[in-house]
């Protein structure tokens, strides 16, 4: 019974935990606890127009201008540690925004020097890691706004490569966009990602693909590679645009390794497998949870009420002979039945 204990104790808990926000189009600011659309995807998305701020002015017509003249428009974007600022270049270099970053930031990625007596090593360490361009592309396919972003980031020999591609279902209107911009945190994230037809997002460690996500309707898929060529997948496939709905898979080398069903952003059911295919446990929010031997024959069951043990809980041998009774209550055992 340990490891219904074990489990119940994490499993039925907010989705939030399983849904990693490592979307191009999201992002969490340092020190807040609230969620922004990234810069880039607020201009694709003509977010930065509505706001009209005067900071923005000249990249908001560089990007119109060349839209409309050649269907597309490139520029890139920088971090200037030496000046403490965020800076975006046009495609032929010339600065359209600028941008001082936070006192917090600087003072994090600063926080190395006080501890290396090598500061030429750190700082180098740290232009590699942050001044690296982004170099970004906004297109237009048939009516559907399309962004690539590229970035390279850390020293040579142990470079990484990423890459976000984005395109929208069709142009917002004035009044989605003004709609948009008045929503805040999951209510955000969720209207976004109903404009989103597909996001596909990689990341390269010296050439080679290590994560790939993507986001197409309403299915979310997200691999992960190591050295040795072992992957885990996790796929959600949601119901309806709430994405509060669905069901997550889980998939180690292409095998099913978990399963969760939830609602409401919370897991009803979770079901676990072993390696040879078959069922190894399976736990509902309400009802009777089991354990299994890998041939497939029951090993520990147990009634579970609003996601805790409750009533008699049994254990078996590979003959189906029952070994021990446990008596529970709202998640407690109350005395040995056997």
């Amino acid at each position: 019974m340990k490891k219904f204990l074990i489990i119940l104790t994490f499993v039925f808990i907010s989705l939030l935990g399983f849904a990693d926000n490592t979307n191009v189009g999201v992002r969490i600011p340092l020190g807040e606890q609230k969620v922004e659309l990234d810069p880039n995807v607020k201009i694709l998305m003509g977010l930065t127009k509505v706001e009209n701020n005067p900071k923005d002015k000249k990249l908001v017509q560089y990007v119109e201008e060349n839209l409309a003249k050649k269907g597309v428009v490139k520029y890139s974007a920088t971090i200037n540690l030496k000046k403490g600022a965020a800076e975006v270049f046009s495609e032929d270099g010339v600065l359209l925004y600028e941008e001082k970053l936070p006192e917090e930031f600087m003072t994090m990625i600063s926080f190395p020097l006080n501890f290396e007596d090598d500061k030429e090593k750190v700082k180098k360490m740290l232009k590699d890691s942050y001044e690296n361009p982004s170099y970004i592309t906004i297109s237009k396919n048939n009516g559907k706004p399309k962004i690539y972003i590229e970035k390279v980031m850390g020293p040579i020999e142990n470079r990484l490569k990423t890459t976000d591609e984005l395109i929208l279902k069709r142009e917002l209107t004035e009044a989605e966009k003004k709609e948009l911009l008045s929503l805040k945190n999951d209510n955000l994230i969720t209207k976004y990602k109903s404009y989103i037809e597909s996001e596909i997002s990689k990341t390269y460690q010296n050439n080679k693909l290590v994560i790939s996500q993507e986001i197409n309707n309403l299915t979310e898929t997200s691999i992960m590679y190591d050295n040795d060529n072992n992957s885990m997948k996790k796929n959600i496939k949601y119901k309806d645009n709430s994405l509060k709905n669905g069901t997550l898979k889980v998939y180690i080398n292409n095998k099913l390794s978990e399963e969760m069903v939830f609602e409401n952003s919370t897991a009803i059911l979770l079901r676990e497998y072993h390696d040879n295919g078959n069922l190894a446990t399976e736990i509902p929010f309400n009802g009777e949870a089991k354990n299994y031997y890998e041939n497939g024959k029951v090993k520990e069951s147990v009634q579970v009420k609003n996601g805790k043990r409750e009533g008699i809980g049994r254990e078996y041998d590979e003959t189906g002979k029952v070994t021990k009774e446990t008596l529970y209550k709202n998640d407690k055992e109350v005395k040995k039945a056997k």
